[in-house]
């Protein structure tokens, strides 16, 4: 009965052409954003595999030298797109791409595709999940508006509900019809879509399916939510014209104007320190070149470390106090770097707490979240690239110092036989259940979020009047 009620209505609002319009107006800006994006995102990943064979090229074919200068010789470490990329790129464009990877630093990444990007790029609207979140809404209102407010108008509404004996299934019927369309028109192709270019690039594993169910999952959760909301409000309102009033202010409120007074709140609340004074935090405290005064508490520090009375006494001392000031620099890259990178995090998980207010906010951080392309997985990047650096450098330093080289003789020099122990950086993307704390909140505020909207229609229903 229900079922046959919303092929009626779904038929109904076809015939609206100026709300059935816009949905497919939308749903093609969606998929023509996602062919820009994953196009985008190939010819990066197809760039940065050329980039790194040609890197590890280079660091075995540096030649005979200085253990330690190969450190400095070093190479950078590409950030693979996530195979979802394509969907909702996240923080990719504005924290980098490539890390070089050097003794003595931790350095920031590079190649940043903001840098470049369009105006419409840069204001968030080029890609499909930022014009489903903000813009669904909008046209998910119109369905609504058309499915009740102008049934009203019409006296249309009032025949069926006096036809009726029970006037819930109607207002199920109407509500599967617009979530039916929305979900039809701009959640499915674009999931297709995307199932279809990840097995193209054989990227459609396990834990890539389970994101795109779930990103697909939840994006209809949230197409379903404002759907409830609209009908709701659209029953609920005396007029037409006021329902439309109504629902286009909702759609500011929720889409607009709150997520952006959310982010001013994470921000001032859990406010980040500038690039510069972490940089120059990290200058003070772990210094690329020292002093003499520093020069002699390291002498003082190795001395008692090799329990020997004099510098010529350790094998290679060059060696040991650049391995001594390079183990110090770990850890201040972890206090001082590690303490920035977690109130990043920490702002982020605000944000997703603020999706109280509004499914929008909880929709921004979950779908970069199960796209792979929040801060939580660039931190995964940052963390494996940090540890191969250590790993490089520690190597190198400990084949220098396992050859003893007395002050004044020439220095241990190594060869490809050491550069190829150093096996090629290959980064393994965090799966999706380990995501679960990142995903807890925003997800119980799109649940909160689904459960209010859902007891709205239910108290419009019951209030409903032939």
């Amino acid at each position: 009965m229900i079922l046959s009620l919303a092929r009626y209505e779904l038929a109904m609002l076809w015939r609206e052409r100026r709300a059935m319009l816009a949905l497919v107006t939308l749903a093609s800006l969606v998929l023509l954003a996602f062919a820009g994006v994953a196009t985008d995102a190939a010819r990066t990943d197809a760039q940065q595999h050329a980039a790194g064979a040609a890197e590890r090229d280079r660091w075995l074919g540096q030649g005979s030298k200085d253990p330690h200068s190969a450190a400095h010789y070093a190479v950078y470490a590409f950030k693979p797109s996530p195979a979802l990329a394509p969907l909702d790129p996240g923080v990719g464009g504005f924290v980098g791409q490539a890390v070089w990877l050097e003794a003595h630093h931790q350095n920031d990444l590079l190649h940043r595709s903001q840098q470049d990007a369009s105006p419409l790029q840069r204001a968030g609207m080029a890609d499909p999940a930022a014009l489903i979140i903000t813009f669904a809404p909008l046209v998910i209102f119109l369905l609504a508006f058309a499915a009740v407010a102008e049934e009203r108008e019409r006296g249309t509404l009032r025949l069926a509900l006096g036809a009726a004996t029970r006037p819930g299934r109607i207002v199920v019927a109407k509500l599967l019809a617009v979530v039916g369309s929305g979900v039809v028109a701009l959640v499915v192709p674009v999931t297709i879509a995307m199932a279809g270019v990840a097995a193209f690039h054989s990227a459609l594993d396990g834990d890539a399916i389970l994101r795109l169910l779930s990103w697909a999952t939840v994006m209809s959760v949230y197409v379903a939510i404002v759907g409830a909301i609209g009908l709701a409000v659209a029953m609920t309102c005396g007029s037409a014209r006021i329902g439309l009033a109504a629902l286009f202010g909702l759609w500011i409120l929720f889409a607009l104007a709150v997520p952006r007074l959310a982010s001013g709140v994470a921000d001032d609340l859990r406010s980040l320190p500038s690039t510069q004074s972490v940089r120059q935090a990290i200058d003070a405290a772990a210094p690329a070149y020292w002093s003499a005064e520093q020069g002699a508490r390291h002498k003082v520090e190795l001395l008692g470390r090799y329990r020997v009375a004099r510098v010529e006494d350790i094998p290679n001392y060059r060696m040991a106090e650049l391995d001594l000031v390079e183990r110090h620099s770990h850890a201040v890259f972890d206090r001082v770097l590690g303490g920035f990178y977690a109130r990043v995090a920490a702002q982020d998980r605000l944000f997703g707490l603020l999706g109280i207010a509004s499914p929008t906010i909880a929709m921004q951080r979950l779908s970069p979240a199960l796209a792979g392309t929040d801060f939580d997985q660039h931190r995964a990047f940052i963390d494996q690239a940090e540890r191969y650096r250590r790993a490089l450098v520690d190597r190198m330093n400990a084949d220098g110092m396992a050859h003893a080289v007395k002050p004044g003789e020439a220095a241990h020099t190594a060869d490809i036989s050491l550069w190829s122990s150093i096996p090629a950086f290959a980064f393994v993307p965090p799966a999706l259940p380990s995501m679960a704390a990142t995903l807890a909140v925003p997800l119980a505020a799109l649940l909160g979020w689904a459960l209010l909207a859902g007891t709205l229609l239910w108290i419009a229903t019951r209030r409903l009047k032939p």
